[in-house]
């Protein structure tokens, strides 16, 4: 399944060295002291004034060093969006980073919105997430020289009003004050066609009562029996309807035909191996071992998901347990 799914993150492309760093160009001034055997100084004058300047040194923080966008979003579906987190300098080890996810943004997240050609932004949101340990704010650590993907799901920071069209956008991440800020990159949104509509008021009341698509997606659902896997891959929501049948479908997951996944390309191309690599442990876990060298090869942003399965910490298989 791996070889057929595209290899294409943004993981290899490394921060720049932090501004803040002090080197060669720390400048020091120092008047010399008396020469020729002087004891200094007379009394009642200044002794010799020593100035020291540096750039202010701003501590090690996260880094967006890749971001996945679809080709086009539908106005009214979820809004996906794969990010790869680093560290600003590449080699610096970040504890309690923010952790979203598909369910939850947990406010580590934040977006700015331009029309095309504009300076100003018409529209910000924010991060607000706050990572503090007494809270048992979900957080990871970020260790020397690894990136973390990461797919989030954040239609709920668009504006109410946004109209189809093109807007020029920036993804904030973060817990203030340490936010980090990707490139300024182009987002197209459409309409929904009529069947996508009568799709999307067909699941808007249980949609509604989870509160959003990545809650929705962890929700047993109304009627089992009409539970299917998605087969067209221009489906807005082949991502969580398939997460949902992953959950809460009638097979085992040794069970499911890999092909199933064939449907996640795109900005869903990393997921689609690292779900490849779960129905692998499922079916074979000896082989299940070599399978994650490749996955890690391909996408080294998954490496964290990887080593959870390997050590029995799949959250697929514990989301089924608890169903």
């Amino acid at each position: 399944m791996l070889h057929e799914l595209q290899a294409q993150l943004d993981a290899g492309r490394q921060a720049q060295p932090h501004p803040g760093d002090v080197g060669e160009d720390r400048q020091r001034r120092l008047r010399q002291a008396p020469q020729g055997g002087e004891a200094g100084p007379p009394r009642g004058q200044q002794g010799a004034r020593v100035e020291v300047s540096a750039p202010d040194i701003t501590p090690p923080g996260p880094a967006l060093v890749g971001i996945d966008v679809e080709p086009q979003y539908v106005l009214g579906f979820p809004m996906f969006v794969g990010i790869t987190i680093g560290s600003v300098p590449p080699g610096a080890s970040l504890m309690r980073l923010p952790l979203p996810s598909p369910a939850a943004l947990r406010g580590a997240i934040g977006i700015r919105l331009w029309r095309p050609g504009e300076a100003e932004p018409f529209f910000e949101e924010a991060p607000t997430a706050v990572v503090d340990a007494d809270l048992s704010a979900p957080s990871f650590r970020l260790r020397a020289g690894e990136v973390r993907r990461l797919l989030v799901e954040i239609a709920e920071l668009l504006p109410d009003d946004l109209a189809a069209g093109e807007v020029d956008g920036v993804l904030l991440y973060g817990a203030p004050p340490h936010v980090a800020a990707s490139g300024r990159g182009r987002l197209r949104f459409r309409e929904p066609t009529g069947a996508e509509r009568a799709s999307l008021d067909e699941l808007r009341p249980e949609v509604e009562a989870a509160g959003s698509f990545g809650r929705w997606l962890r929700r047993p659902p109304s009627d089992p029996t009409r539970l299917a896997p998605p087969a067209d891959q221009g489906d807005p929501l082949r991502y969580p309807r398939l997460m949902k049948y992953l959950i809460h479908g009638p097979e085992e997951l040794d069970a499911v035909d890999p092909a199933r996944l064939r449907v996640l390309g795109g900005v869903f191309a990393p997921e689609a191996c690292g779900l490849a690599a779960e129905l692998q442990a499922a079916r074979d876990p000896g082989a299940f071992a070599g399978y994650a060298q490749q996955v890690k090869a391909a996408y080294p942003g998954l490496a964290a998901w990887m080593d959870a399965i390997a050590a029995g910490q799949s959250e697929i298989a514990w989301a089924r347990s608890h169903r």
